[in-house]
């Protein structure tokens, strides 16, 4: 007879009793004496192993301790006191006043219980155990102390600094003689108890939304909500999508202050501000977008000098606007970036600047931070210079145009202002081709990798789903741009660092040896020698990158090779450097109305522009905060918006339920295998429950092998669905 599900520390034991291999959860479930069938629950457990750093996970529903412990009587003492209470305690007291000082981050909360802390003193995330969570919840800025663990750091919350979630979504249940509500969100504490009277017109199941209005004191508390209002039913994609902006936080209006500020600025740019400044408003500078763009914070001329280029990008110069400490500018910070959505933009800035004062729009006067870059024939700035400006936009061009005009696609209908820039353009176009062929010698990974985009219905129901810049030609426009903003970006990283100026960097760290490692096995396994010494570096990668452009399996590796990456963060330290664009210096410059560590490094520019005192010392540990808030502001717009493009996803596909769809396999997980259909866009699910057989993955974790029957699935296999 199979017995109970082990606990997790029975399960470590068996790992590191096996190190350094790493054993499928088919073999452990053998080995640990429970049924098949448990196999979720294993899953689930060794997740929390691997959160809290002790096991590793692998491709292919594989597991390994880490460090290779062996199941010694030690080992197991030092398993089980990781969990224990008695552990607990003793963590306690080395987190003492004397031993660890407060630190402050933000709390992201599992819906296992336990949590992580984006910390803002630029060290690794801390690991929160669910009894040393305390009174907070997910969201909330805490305070905490930490101490370094087995990998990384672990911690205990002693306070809270800021209640993030006020307004939550969820359903109300019957409880007693009143009513409990459950949130959907999965990670925050359940149920919660309502106060005040429920809407009348509430049917069952439907969505609510409600405001927290008594937080919880301490750890075994759970806070208490007024009902606001009923949203409506369930499966609706503006109920769907309306529940993820809330559960995250982004918000549409701005406050009143806000408000206020933005309507009190000026309706037009200041005569005596830009007599101040040089004047680029002769020069043909224009802008070039999608065709849906609202907001433009960049502007571009070219000229040929000799064999090389001169090249003036300009930006908009949203810092004069958002001065610091104001409101808009504390709403920035709290907002991060904007977010992007099918049907609409949310901006990081009220829309007096982002769309009107602060974008450069044609023919209006426009203030600007700008670059001139003299580039020579091999695409290396020989000399620039960073000034503050005023500007005139004489065109606002598209992509689509652009192409078209360079006769890169006849797809497109023409775009007056592009067809009478085509010398130009030309220009540019060979500048582009220039500025990559260089970055790409020096090893910059091109992952090039489809982007899904929704087509809505005039009633915003999703009614195709296509790749976004299908059209060769119209892609090439767009890193024409690409490259523009790139090569600015690095100029302005290597200016602020070479006059020794504090800054906020764009940092992105070497990949994990190990999954390098499983990477190129899998090459291999494809046909492909990728040597696993060389393959740390990015010249070495981008090269693969280049072998394997045009075959059936290139973008099916391109994104096994992103998923081996580290995520790129916001940092004030530049010693890392940027290794997908192989650049040692790289910031973010180009996009102030956008995004907020752009704007911090347009002040600290015209500081260095005015010649006025920079304290470093003082200065870096506040932008070392703003650079932790930006990079989780990143994430969690990029989470919103994937999770959006579900919501439309799965509404559209609907449609299709009986359809056969072709498709190609692009994953396996836990509970069936993923496949990739190319028309509509999408990815789908095929559940292992559908299958005639029960089924292992390989070594590698790139093929699936039926039990009974021994048919193989094989990752990027075409299939029917």
């Amino acid at each position: 007879m199979k017995k109970d599900i082990p606990e997790k520390e029975e399960i470590l034991q068996v790992l590191q009793a096996h190190a350094p291999r790493a054993m499928h959860v088919g073999e452990l479930c053998g080995r640990l004496d429970v049924s098949r069938g448990a196999k979720d629950e294993i899953v689930r457990r060794l997740l929390l192993l691997a959160d809290g750093n002790l096991v590793r996970e692998m491709p292919g529903l594989r597991f390994r301790a880490i460090d290779g412990e062996k199941s010694s009587k030690r080992g197991r003492e030092k398993a089980k006191a990781t969990r224990g209470r008695k552990a607990q305690e003793s963590d306690r007291q080395d987190l003492s006043p004397a031993a660890a000082p407060v630190i402050e981050g933000r709390l992201t909360m599992t819906r296992q219980g336990y949590g992580f802390v984006n910390v803002y003193d630029g060290g690794s995330d801390v690991f929160i155990p669910p009894d040393a969570v305390g009174p907070a919840l997910h969201g909330d800025t805490v305070q905490l102390r930490a101490r370094p663990s087995h990998k990384g750091r672990d911690g205990h919350i002693v306070g809270v600094l800021e209640r993030r979630l006020k307004n939550v979504t969820g359903t109300l249940h019957p409880r007693g003689r009143g009513m409990s509500f459950e949130p959907d969100d999965e990670r925050l504490r359940a149920p919660m108890r309502v106060v005040g009277k429920v809407p009348k017109a509430v049917k069952k199941d439907d969505v609510v939304l409600a405001e927290i209005v008594t937080f919880p004191q301490r750890r075994e508390d759970r806070p208490e909500v007024r009902i606001l209002e009923v949203l409506g039913a369930q499966g609706v994609a503006r109920i769907e999508v309306e529940k993820i902006k809330i559960r995250d936080g982004i918000r549409e209006v701005f406050p009143d202050e806000v408000e206020q500020e933005a309507a009190a600025l000026p309706a037009r740019v200041d005569r005596d501000v830009a007599n101040s400044r040089e004047d680029l408003r002769d020069i043909d500078l224009v802008t070039i977008d999608p065709e849906t763009a609202r907001d433009h914070d960049d502007a571009i001329w070219v000229e040929r000098k000799g064999s090389g280029f001169r090249l003036i990008v300009a930006i908009a110069d949203v810092s004069h606007y958002v001065t610091e400490g104001s409101a808009m500018d504390r709403e920035a910070i709290s907002r991060g970036t904007s977010v992007y959505l099918p049907d609409r933009a949310i901006p990081m800035l009220p829309p007096e600047l982002s769309t009107n004062l602060a974008s450069l729009v044609p023919n209006r006067d426009r203030l600007c931070m700008a670059v001139e870059m003299n580039i020579d024939e091999k695409g290396h700035v020989s000399s620039h210079r960073v000034f503050e400006a005023v500007m005139r936009s004489h065109g606002k061009l598209y992509y689509e145009g652009v192409a078209r005009a360079l006769g890169l696609t006849d797809q497109s209908p023409p775009q007056p202002s592009a067809e009478k820039r085509v010398p130009t353009l030309k220009i540019l176009l060979d500048l582009s081709q220039r500025l990559r062929a260089r970055r790409l010698k020096r090893g910059a990974l091109d992952f090039d990798l489809p982007e899904g985009k929704i087509v809505l219905d005039t009633h915003g129901e999703p009614k195709e789903i296509v790749q976004s810049r299908r059209d060769p030609g119209i892609r090439q426009a767009y890193r024409i741009v690409e490259d523009m903003m790139l090569v600015t970006n690095e100029t302005v990283a290597a200016h602020i660092k070479r006059h020794a100026a504090p800054g906020v960097f764009r940092v992105h760290g070497k990949p994990d040896p190990e999954r390098i490692s499983i990477f190129c096995q899998v090459a291999k396994s494809f046909g492909y020698e990728l040597e696993e010494e060389s393959a740390v570096t990015p010249k070495q990668l981008s090269k693969f990158l280049r072998q394997i452009e045009g075959t059936n399996e290139a973008s099916l590796l391109r994104y096994l090779l992103l998923r081996a990456m580290q995520q790129a963060i916001y940092d004030t330290d530049p010693s890392t450097g940027h290794f997908a664009l192989a650049a040692k210096d790289y910031l973010h410059f180009t996009s102030p109305i956008r995004r907020y560590p752009d704007l911090l490094v347009h002040r600290i520019l015209r500081s260095m522009i005015r010649n006025e005192s920079l304290d470093a010392a003082s200065l870096r540990p506040r932008l070392q905060r703003f650079a932790a808030q930006a990079s989780e502001a990143e994430r969690r717009s990029m989470i919103v918006e994937r999770d959006v493009m579900d919501v439309y996803r799965t509404i559209y596909m609907q449609k299709h339920i009986g359809d056969e769809l072709d498709g190609r396999i692009s994953g396996f997980a836990p509970f069936g295998i993923y496949v990739q259909i190319p028309d509509p866009f999408v990815s789908v699910l095929l559940p292992f429950e559908q299958l005639e057989d029960t089924y292992e993955p390989d070594d590698l974790g790139i093929r699936l092998i039926g039990a009974r029957t021994s048919q193989i699935f094989t990752m990027n296999d075409p299939v029917t669905v």
